[in-house]
């Protein structure tokens, strides 16, 4: 059994009551991190190797009006967004002097904007709200953010969007117990598939392995840390066409509270669970293709709040970040 070591604790307290944190997202290049929570700030950190480890750069505080749920970066690394329960998206270009500045509003969801998600190759942005939809926005050349499809395939709030890590193929995480992936047919944003009562209660995050793109975990109210596999070759064109099947499950005991965030590692294949009970677990896939399960790694629990969000390094194969209702930003080193 190994352990997580907390390498560095970040606090947010400047707004009293509005500290807690729900989201953080890595750039490509590793060496930035942006947070975001209920004080309407985006916090862009620099990391470095050695202390203090996280250094608060910039503050982007100007944007929203109501929490802000999610950042994410473009995998370029030229923009920054986030969606906000105001029902908006911002977008922030990266200047010459590597500070993020508003370029873009995006607008047009009826409700609170849950999560947004840039597509590998960047063309392509996704943002879901609990108005129930999931939108497709288009980059142009203008870099310009215009609407490419808008679906409301879901009978409950949207509470999470992730891409493939190489093909345009999304998948969307719901309220109403289900998920559902998304493929481009050239004109139009379409359902390639839809797995009902994929978990017994709201399925909160979802994570491919970016090894293989043949996998997908999901996590879920009901406390399980659910497999998927993909069951196409790429002889029968690969996982935009081919089906998801479940593969393997694990469930957390002896708790009540739902999982919140998984992550999964794209160099050592570990997976990190976050959620209502405070704690971080990592999580193995072993066996070989139809006879998967899963192997506990290790536990972290010094969080004193939910933890919404984690996150793995995308160069550090043993570096993780984690961001909690306890207003806080946590680095977890894991040792075996």
């Amino acid at each position: 059994m190994g352990r997580l070591e907390e390498v560095s604790v970040a606090r947010v307290a400047e707004v009293e009551d509005c500290s807690k944190q729900w989201s953080l997202a890595w750039h490509h290049s590793g060496g930035i991190l942006a947070t975001c929570g209920d004080d309407k700030i985006v916090r862009v950190w620099k990391y470095t190797p050695e202390p203090p480890f996280l250094e608060c750069r910039t503050k982007l505080d100007a944007s929203h009006t109501r929490a802000i749920r999610s950042v994410a970066f473009s995998h370029d690394g030229k923009f920054l967004a986030s969606a906000a329960f105001d029902s908006t998206i911002v977008i922030y270009e990266r200047g010459e002097d590597g500070e993020f500045e508003e370029t873009n509003k995006l607008e047009g969801h009826e409700s609170e904007v849950k999560c947004c998600a840039f597509s590998p190759s960047d063309e392509f942005f996704a943002t879901c709200s609990r108005d129930k939809s999931v939108w497709f926005w288009q980059l142009d050349e203008e870099d310009d953010f215009a609407v490419s499809s808008i679906l409301q395939p879901h009978t409950g709030d949207v509470k999470f969007v992730a891409w493939h890590p190489i093909e345009d193929l999304l998948v969307s995480c719901s309220y109403d117990f289900s998920i559902r992936f998304y493929t481009f047919d050239g004109e139009d944003w379409v359902t390639q598939q839809h797995v009902a009562d994929a978990h017994d209660g709201t399925v909160w995050c979802a994570a491919f392995d970016a090894a293989t793109g043949r996998r997908l975990a999901t996590v879920g109210e009901d406390r399980v840390v659910q497999l998927w596999t993909c069951t196409a070759t790429p002889e029968e064109g690969g996982v935009r066409s081919g089906k998801w099947q479940k593969a393997a499950r694990y469930t957390v005991e002896g708790t009540r509270w739902p999982l919140y965030s998984v992550s999964w590692n794209a160099v050592s294949g570990l997976l990190a669970v976050s959620g209502g009970d405070e704690t971080v677990r990592v999580l193995r896939v072993e066996g070989a293709e139809g006879e998967e399960c899963f192997q506990e790694v290790a536990v972290y629990a010094g969080h004193e709040g939910d933890v919404n969000c984690v996150s793995w390094h995308p160069k550090d194969p043993a570096l993780l970040a984690t961001a909690s209702d306890d207003g806080s930003i946590r680095l977890l080193r894991l040792e075996e």
